[in-house]
Formats: structure tokens, sequence, C-alpha cells
């Protein structure tokens, strides 16, 4: 799916990343959890794409779209809005939530931007 998803994008201008470390970790009314991965991350516009793999085996998991727009990606296994993004200590800080009722909780993601040529202050000042 990862690679069906970016060969989708072509002809938008999209910068993938590669091999990104990331943290995540999410609460809610019947679970908390936590994982730190490698992901390659897609940045298109005000999308983000976060497609994740297992460590030992580097085995493809699910992809994740983090916006707020209406647009629909073919091969997203889970799209979620956020409520803001900031840059701590290099690392690009998204917060949100995640479903309803019982099913709800909060979520936070770092990617780590501090080994990447990345203008991660110019995209944060120029994304919504």
């Amino acid at each position: 799916m990862h690679k069906k998803l970016i060969e989708s994008l072509q002809g938008k201008n999209y910068t993938l990343f590669k091999n990104v470390d990331m943290e995540m970790d999410s609460s809610g009314k019947l679970a908390f959890s936590y994982q730190r991965n490698k992901a390659n991350i897609i940045i298109l516009d005000n999308e983000i794409f976060i497609l994740l793999f297992n460590k030992p085996l580097k085995q493809a998991q699910p992809i994740l779209q983090i916006s707020n727009s209406n647009e629909t990606f073919p091969f997203i296994s889970k799209k979620i809005s956020f409520d803001s993004k900031f840059r701590v200590n290099g690392k690009l800080r998204i917060q949100g939530t995640f479903g309803q009722g019982i099913t709800s909780g909060k979520y936070k993601i770092f990617l780590d931007f501090n080994t990447i040529d990345f203008d991660l202050e110019y995209y944060l000042h120029h994304s919504t």
C-alpha cells in the first residue's frame, strides 16, 4: 500500500522523507498506547502521511493521514484531524483527538526532523 500511495501522488508537489524517527502516544477511555518507530513521511501541502514500519522486519504497516481537509486519498488506513502542530526541539509535534464516545481519545505524535534537511519553521508558518 505504501508504494501504491506514492504512485497515486505522481504529478503532485509532495516531499518524501525516509526513515524518520517517530514517537506516538494515544490515550482514551479504554486504553493507552505508546510506540516508537521509523516511518516514511510524505508532506503534500497541508496533508501529512505517515507510512509506518515494524522495526525488526521493516514490514509495512498502515498509512495514517493527518489532515483537517475534506480531501481523500487512496490507500489510507486511517485519517485523523489535528488540533495543533508545533516545533519542539527540532521535532514536529502534532496533537489532536480521535473517535467519538467510548472510543474517543487524544494523541500526540513527534516526528524528528533534526537530522533532515527540511525547513520546519517555514512549513509550520505556511501550513494550516
